[in-house]
């Protein structure tokens, strides 16, 4: 396999884990918003973890500075996005709890 396509497969593969709404099930608002917190405080961790393991697994592999350097721009991006992913579903919980 493509090296770059390789890493790629790496940087890509957290979104899949990142996309499925949470599920919290409360007795009240005050409960339903804590456990909200804490699933998407799990998830922060679980995706920083992830991310990681995924650069460790790349450098496994031998590469060029260019590869090195787009494997670090991917995983940079995939960052982002999962904190932008978790930041709206923070959001969505806190309007539709409005």
């Amino acid at each position: 396999m493509n090296r770059t396509l390789h890493h790629t497969l790496f940087a890509y593969s957290l979104a899949s884990v990142l996309v499925f709404p949470p599920l919290v099930v409360a007795h009240d608002d005050s409960e339903s918003r804590h456990e909200e917190h804490e699933y998407l405080d799990t998830e922060h961790r679980a995706g920083h973890d992830q991310l990681e393991a995924q650069h460790d697994a790349a450098h496994q592999f031998p590469m060029t500075k260019g590869e090195h350097k787009e494997l670090h721009r991917q995983l940079k991006k995939e960052h982002k996005e999962t904190h932008r992913d978790l930041r709206d579903q923070q959001e969505n919980f806190h309007d539709e709890s409005d």
